[in-house]
């Protein structure tokens, strides 16, 4: 449900972003969005999921671990304690800047 969540916020970037790109650290979801991606959608999210990939010029699924990937890990946990709603254009917290910094240099 998280992919399905983030690929439908991210639907307003696709007409100018060349690739999407989603990690998680759930190997078998991971696999599940491997092989949604090879045209074998199990279940309705999953074809939901699809769809959304399709909006995009191109896509890519890694699996990370948790250690790696501590913006995601913001992100999940800031959204549990607060009713707050990510969308374009508005200013980052400088925790998940530096995050984001971190992860995107492998620093974590």
């Amino acid at each position: 449900m998280g992919a399905l969540i983030a690929l439908t916020a991210a639907q307003e970037w696709a007409d100018t972003a060349d690739e999407i790109w989603i990690e998680g650290d759930s190997a078998i979801t991971i696999a599940d969005l491997h092989q949604k991606a090879r045209g074998h959608p199990p279940d309705r999210a999953m074809a939901q999921i699809s769809a959304l990939f399709d909006s995009f010029k191109a896509h890519r699924i890694s699996h990370v671990y948790s250690a790696a990937n501590s913006a995601a890990d913001f992100v999940a946990s800031f959204s549990c304690l607060d009713n707050t709603e990510w969308r374009r254009g508005m200013s980052l917290l400088l925790d998940f800047c530096a995050l984001l910094n971190e992860d995107r240099t492998f620093c974590t």
